[in-house]
């Protein structure tokens, strides 16, 4: 399977040294991963919530979920029943990217993929990839989206004047105040994720990071590493599986941490130095 991801890298860096790409700049704004109730409850009750370890909490507004807070991005955490009348299967998720250059994501040229679309309304455009799995079909639920704020959302949502060569602020696209709260804690930043997925994907997805500027890094044990220079996005094809999923969130902390375990339900955070990992099963 290595000589299969080496061929596909090479491929997709040389349709996007064909393609001219706009002068964009991307990177990851938030994502949700759904766990099992145990993992959900455990998560509740741990030092994820409790101590100085992140700026997070529960919202039960209009579902339930576990928010956790990073100076430019942020976790979602949900559980199988966490939103009314509907059911989320364990492991599924979806990634959300930001574009921080206004009027960029319509300038993309489109590879020949009906599993990568482009859309628009008055609020957000926004360039989607769909994988093949039954869970994550076209016109259900994409996989990963970058979402890019036209006026009307950038004026109703920072109260700020909105420009057609405007440069977003990363916090533009989250709650500037929360943002700001997470600088009191350890938790810094999401710099990255691990995602299992289908090799029959592999195509859609890897022309579509390419497409909003990340680079294919590295080759090793059936993962490639995609990078923008802010943050990366592993893709591990080592086994079939049902439908794509996040297995591994990396994150930086803001200050140096003794090695630590935190078991949560199926799930376990390791930290070392200024580096985390949060594995799950």
């Amino acid at each position: 399977m290595n000589r299969i991801l080496t061929i596909l890298i090479f491929l997709t860096i040389c349709s996007g040294a064909q393609a001219q790409k706009p002068d964009c700049s991307v990177l990851l704004n938030h994502f949700y991963i759904t766990v099992d109730s145990t993992t959900y409850q455990a998560i509740l009750g741990s030092e994820i919530l409790n101590s100085d370890f992140a700026y997070a909490y529960e919202r039960n507004k209009y579902w339930e979920g576990i928010y956790l807070f990073g100076q430019d991005n942020y976790i979602e955490i949900f559980h199988p029943n966490s939103i009314p009348n509907e059911y989320l299967p364990i492991g599924f998720t979806w990634i959300c990217q930001a574009s921080l250059v206004a009027n960029c994501t319509k300038k993309y040229d489109l590879p020949d993929n009906n599993l990568i679309t482009y859309s628009s309304d008055e609020n957000y455009n926004e360039l989607s990839v769909y994988t093949q799995d039954s869970i994550y079909i076209q016109n259900s639920a994409s996989l990963m989206t970058t979402v890019e704020m036209k006026k009307n959302q950038y004026e109703s949502w920072t109260k700020k004047k909105y420009n057609d060569s405007l440069i977003f602020q990363t916090t533009d696209y989250n709650s500037p105040a929360e943002s700001d709260s997470s600088r009191n804690y350890l938790f810094n930043n999401v710099t990255g994720i691990q995602v299992k997925m289908n090799l029959k994907d592999s195509l859609s997805i890897t022309q579509y990071l390419n497409l909003i500027g990340y680079t294919a890094e590295s080759n090793t044990h059936d993962i490639l590493k995609f990078s923008n220079s802010i943050d990366f996005i592993e893709l591990d094809f080592s086994k079939s599986i049902e439908f794509a999923s996040i297995s591994i969130i990396y994150f930086e902390l803001n200050q140096p941490s003794e090695p630590k375990q935190i078991p949560l339900g199926n799930s376990e955070i390791l930290i070392e130095g200024n580096n985390g990992k949060w594995e799950f099963r």
